[in-house]
């Protein structure tokens, strides 16, 4: 009986300021509502994150110049100087390498435009030179027309394989096939169009790219870039022994002394998830470190309001004091006002994140998902606030000597 008596007297002191109160829990609110926002972010990639960074088919890893981008790092990043992938070192793969059923090179120009007629792309188009191994050792599949060829890359055919995004744009009621569009300032006749595959989790759209020969890449763009190189492992080989002997093939075809590091790096889908993990625990820990700091400020919000609560019903507690409430009655009623009072704007904090990140999860396209160990978690630490921020103003209010407090004006 006490305690909900203590419970409504919280919450009419509450709706009597509650200006004062909103402005005194707004701490607490921007952390919970900070931690909330990241962490459901966050669950929602977790939840996507598998299927979109399979960026290559099955059994596949790909070879590169750079290391792959691993997480959140502060400083420079040392520079380190390797020779370019040539397409060469694919063909040296493909003839060497037992376990490996198909092997592609590919170059990559980003922020290009294409044209048709009176209509024109916007430059965000990516543009990759590749052999006809590219499609399907990287999941893409030809809906329309047909891929490259091995004749299209010998020959340095003008030869083009359209993205969806760039057939709804220069082709909206128009067979795109046989057609000719300008790209470099060259005419390249459309042999294929690209099945769509949506939006990725980031939000970037995985359609706006087009295909050519990986010579006639190179003719209109110089054969000074690095390639990538994508292998396809044979059926039932294991992969880590498939990548072995094609690094093997590389040190060799690259002159890397014995005993020094790779001068190229390898990754899978699986590298690509670690290294999303990688970086959503830092940005989770950021996250929540950013979190604890507003509830710090709120929490002293919170102590400050309840030091003044005490002091302008100080008549009040000596009154209850002299009619008998003890010690412990009073202390348990400035502790639970302090805790409901926390408690409220921890509540605001998870509906303003919640709705926060169900906006933005919708516009990048990422499932929305509540998770329960966040709410449980920001109950419980809004409550531990309430009650630490609230412990000195109630042990005050507690000592007072009633004869004093009936004495404040």
């Amino acid at each position: 009986m006490l305690l909900k008596e203590n419970l409504q007297i919280a919450v009419d002191q509450i709706r009597a300021g509650a200006v004062k109160s909103f402005l005194t829990t707004l701490g607490i609110s921007i952390g919970v509502a900070t931690v909330i926002f990241i962490v459901s972010i966050l669950e929602g990639y977790n939840q996507s994150i598998q299927k979109e960074l399979n960026v290559l088919g099955a059994n596949t890893f790909q070879v590169q110049r750079e290391d792959v981008f691993t997480g959140i790092q502060v400083g420079m990043r040392k520079k380190k100087h390797r020779k370019r992938l040539d397409k060469s070192l694919a063909r040296a793969i493909r003839e060497n390498c037992s376990l490996v059923q198909s092997v592609g090179a590919e170059i990559w120009e980003h922020n290009v435009s294409l044209k048709y007629k009176e209509k024109t792309t916007n430059p965000t188009i990516g543009v990759a030179g590749a052999d006809p191994q590219f499609f399907p050792n990287n999941g893409y599949m030809v809906g329309e027309g047909r891929a490259l060829t091995d004749d299209d890359v010998r020959f340095h055919r003008k030869v083009i394989v359209l993205g969806m995004d760039v057939v709804e744009t220069l082709f909206p009621f128009e067979e795109p096939v046989g057609k000719e569009v300008k790209l470099f300032g060259k005419r390249f006749r459309v042999i294929g169009v690209l099945e769509k595959m949506g939006s990725s989790t980031f939000g970037e759209s995985r359609d706006n790219r087009v295909i050519i020969p990986i010579t006639t890449f190179e003719d209109n763009l110089g054969k000074n870039r690095s390639c990538k190189i994508t292998v396809m492992v044979k059926p039932g080989v294991d992969m880590q022994a498939a990548m072995d002997q094609v690094i093997g093939v590389l040190r060799k075809e690259r002159k890397i002394p014995p005993g020094k590091e790779n001068d190229f790096s390898i990754f899978t889908n699986e590298t690509l998830i670690s290294s999303f993990n990688n970086i959503a625990v830092q940005v989770r820990g950021a996250g929540i470190l950013l979190g604890l700091i507003s509830l710090l400020v709120g929490s002293i919000g919170v102590m400050n309001i309840m030091l003044v609560t005490v002091t302008e019903r100080t008549r009040e507690i000596g009154i209850r004091k002299a009619v008998g409430a003890r010690r412990s009655v009073i202390l348990s009623q400035f502790l639970i006002e302090s805790i409901v009072l926390s408690s409220v704007g921890g509540l605001f904090g998870m509906v303003a994140g919640f709705v926060l990140a169900a906006v933005v999860g919708s516009s990048l396209n990422i499932p929305f998902t509540i998770p329960l160990w966040a709410v449980f978690s920001s109950l419980a630490v809004t409550s531990a606030v309430g009650v630490l921020a609230g412990l000195y103003p109630a042990s005050k209010a507690a000592a007072m000597d009633p004869i004093n407090a009936l004495r404040y004006e």
